[in-house]
């Protein structure tokens, strides 16, 4: 019998419609879709503000929704850009939600930070995503600075290299995913 497609959540921290990170994401998702199931969550703009200490019965049902689709998940990869140096608020709300939770303790994490520069959000991230217990590994992150020379306005990923590093990363997540 042949073995399941993986299940990967894709999480765009860039929200907009014109967002470079959410068209790479739509375009990976067509890319690889003989490879894996690809689900890019729309959800993330609609979270409440992250509440510490509050009980679980509390926890609002977008927010527990999440967390299920992480659990349920193979792999998650994130694609984000950065704002002000640093992670996008959206995007470290959401990933705030997970704190309390196991959701993420040894899940398979694949990251691509997309933006004009990217290193400080990318080093943010990668320090939330340990924090929060995330399986991350060398060849699945991606730092992409000047994201507007390597990538169409539709996210076709037109560098040749950033293309090849893109699949490399792509392939390596696929491989460390277990099903």
């Amino acid at each position: 019998m042949k073995n399941p497609k993986p299940k990967i959540l894709a999480i765009s921290g860039g929200i907009s419609p014109t967002s470079y990170n959410k068209k790479i994401l739509q375009t990976l998702e067509r890319d690889f879709s003989e490879a894996c199931d690809m689900n890019v969550y729309e959800g993330i703009s609609d979270f409440p503000f992250f509440l510490s200490g509050i009980a679980e019965e509390e926890t609002p049902v977008i927010i527990k929704d999440f967390l299920n689709e992480i659990q349920n998940a193979d792999g998650i990869l994130i694609c984000s850009p950065e704002y002000v140096f640093s992670i996008p608020g959206v995007l470290k709300n959401a990933l705030e939600w997970a704190v309390s939770s196991v959701v993420f303790t040894n899940k398979p994490v694949a990251l691509i930070t997309a933006a004009s520069v990217g290193e400080k959000a990318h080093e943010s991230l990668l320090l939330v995503l340990k924090t929060i217990g995330a399986n991350l590994f060398e060849d699945t992150n991606l730092l992409i600075s000047g994201v507007k020379g390597k990538v169409a306005v539709d996210g076709q990923i037109i560098d040749p290299s950033t293309k090849q590093l893109i699949q490399n990363l792509m392939y390596s997540f696929l491989n460390s995913l277990k099903v």
